[in-house]
């Protein structure tokens, strides 16, 4: 009968198990990144892509100016929808002197023109030349959302924006802002110190 020679047994160390170890430890964590890459790009473009829907879809515009403040403070996005008739008491979006407007109908005169005034306690009645009438007005505001038109108040005057936007988080958003970029940050250094030891111990 034919026996087998016994083959060598090569034995494991301690420090080959550290390494071994480490090693793992190290795939896990380049999955995790992995995972949490994919994740983050992934929800961008599906953020992305709603907004570009929604934009594409939608009669919308940013506000600028504070006349309508506080309903719709600077910042806002105003969603429009063209209505056949409009009534006093309706936020309406509408050409005139050469702008586009968003303001309160507050009175519609017997011979057609329409009057229309800004939330703002500071504003008046507007005036317009030509009078306002009602193949001036684009549509009726139906959706005011705020902060929504911060970017594009941001591109287009920064610093304008950057006032208005501090104003409108108040104290608990500054905190809370403030808190976040804290915590990210911090987030930040662990996550390399973590990588550089785990490169490290690697080696």
């Amino acid at each position: 009968m034919a026996v087998e020679a016994a083959k060598p047994v090569v034995g494991v160390g301690k420090t080959d198990m550290r390494r071994i170890e480490r090693e793992r430890v190290s795939q896990r964590v380049r999955g995790w990144r992995r995972a949490l890459r994919v994740g983050l790009w992934g929800a961008a473009l599906a953020v992305f892509i709603g907004i570009a829907v929604v934009l594409a879809t939608t009669n919308h515009s940013y506000v600028y100016t504070p006349s309508m403040y506080p309903t719709i403070p600077p910042g806002s996005m105003i969603f429009v929808e063209h209505e056949p008739a409009y009534h006093v008491g309706e936020v309406i979006e509408f050409r005139a002197n050469g702008l586009v407007w968003a303001h309160r109908l507050i009175a519609i005169k017997a011979n057609g023109d329409l009057v229309t005034k800004g939330d703002n306690p500071s504003s008046r009645p507007d005036v317009f030349s030509p009078p306002l009438r009602m193949n001036n007005v684009i549509g009726k505001v139906v959706y005011a959302p705020r902060f929504l038109g911060f970017p594009q108040l941001f591109v287009n005057h920064p610093r304008y924006a950057l006032g208005w936007f501090v104003a409108e988080i108040g104290l608990p958003g500054k905190i809370a802002l403030v808190s976040f970029v804290a915590g990210l940050s911090g987030f930040y250094l662990w996550w390399i110190s973590r990588r550089d030891r785990i490169d490290q111990e690697g080696r």
